[in-house]
């Protein structure tokens, strides 16, 4: 064996090793050299251009009636009817409910025989006075019988006037017994039955909303109320068109049909939370929305502006912020720090970092390594970003 015969000659077995881990490494390093070199990852890119955008945001909202107004009675007495079906429309000033007039009918009637009676007493007095005043001149009569005589005269009319004024209230009160609607809307659900015995301006009767128009209260985000000021005051100037739009989208994801507008901010940001109460205003014919339902709120700004949008599964984050792979003039990967902004539908605005005809790597992100060669295809793009 050939083990044996250097062995035999005097050669050490470490030398022999070392002869066979080198012969191993020369055959290794002849295999490695024959294989191909390895090609640069494929990825696809967007060339960056300025596009046309409509800046929207989406907020959480939730609807509440223009009108809310709450029935309660002024008098108190037994519910005698109810002329309405719980959940109909009511027009204005409609008889709703009625409470049981005889006590304050009656009270009506004393007040006016009381009245009859200081108009009689009244009557009396003037015709007094008119004889005191020619019994006076001629002397049968002292001035101190002549003032007595306008005393009763004016306690008499002093007498008629409380009266009329007892009469108003009465007639008042009974008016009262008959409930109407203070304003049109849906009425809810009745909280009293027929004999309930009624308690003025505690008891709620019933509760109408009015829906159409319909309001939409949502909270506004600090920032967002600032870009909007400052992206909308130069337009004001020269603009006298409407400069956002407000729609909803619905519970179900669908869009509502009708516009709204903005028409109340609040005078203050909210310090523990960093928001702004808006209000906008929403016709509402077919009485769809109705109070207390979540909504979403998109504000979107009708005049367009050019802005450099990327697709957002394009930026990346690491601990140092927002960031884009972008190939720069040697076709190397290399990173790009950037600064977002709007989120126009599938996009983000890219506010700073980013320049015209630069190229972004889009897809087979996964695939490279910062600062190795790519091999990039063009994608175009939709123009105007899906919103």
């Amino acid at each position: 064996m050939l083990t044996g015969k250097v062995i035999s000659q005097g050669w050490p077995v470490s030398r022999l090793y070392l002869l066979i881990c080198i012969s191993l490494f020369v055959a290794c390093s002849d295999e490695s050299s024959t294989k191909p070199s390895q090609q640069p990852p494929a990825v696809k890119a967007i060339s960056i251009s300025p596009q046309p955008i409509h800046p929207s945001v989406e907020l959480v909202g939730r609807t509440e009636p223009t009108e809310d107004v709450k029935i309660r009675s002024r008098v108190s007495g037994n519910l005698l009817t109810r002329h309405f079906q719980e959940g109909q429309e009511v027009e204005k000033d409609a008889l709703l409910f009625e409470i049981d007039p005889g006590p304050y009918q009656s009270e009506v009637n004393r007040l006016k025989a009381e009245l009859a009676s200081q108009i009689a007493a009244k009557e009396v007095a003037d015709l007094n006075f008119q004889r005191g005043k020619q019994l006076v001149r001629k002397g049968t009569i002292s001035q101190s019988q002549m003032d007595d005589l306008t005393s009763k005269k004016l306690q008499a009319e002093a007498a008629v006037t409380a009266s009329e004024a007892a009469l108003k209230t009465a007639e008042l009160n009974l008016s009262y017994t008959k409930i109407t609607a203070p304003v049109s809307g849906r009425i809810g659900q009745s909280e009293k039955s027929i004999g309930d015995l009624i308690s003025p301006s505690q008891d709620v009767l019933a509760n109408i909303v009015t829906l159409n128009p319909m309001y939409v209260h949502f909270q506004a985000n600090e920032k967002d109320v600032l870009n909007f000021r400052q992206e909308t005051k130069a337009l004001q100037q020269n603009n006298t068109q409407q400069l956002v739009t407000v729609q909803l989208k619905l519970a179900n994801k669908s869009i509502y049909d009708k516009q709204g507008k903005v028409d109340f901010l609040d005078n203050r940001i909210d310090e523990a939370t960093g928001t702004l109460k808006v209000r906008a205003v929403f016709p509402n014919p077919d009485k769809l929305l109705i109070p207390g339902q979540f909504v979403t709120v998109i504000i979107k700004r009708t005049q367009p502006r050019q802005a450099i949008t990327i697709p957002q599964a394009a930026v990346q984050e690491d601990q140092a912020g927002k960031f884009v792979v972008v190939i720069n003039e040697q076709k190397l990967a290399t990173v790009q720090r950037i600064t977002i902004g709007a989120k126009i539908g599938n996009s983000w605005e890219v506010k700073e970092g980013l320049t015209t005809g630069q190229q972004v790597i889009i897809e087979g992100l996964q695939k490279l390594k910062i600062g190795q060669p790519v091999k990039a295809t063009l994608i175009k793009t939709n123009t105007t970003p899906k919103v």
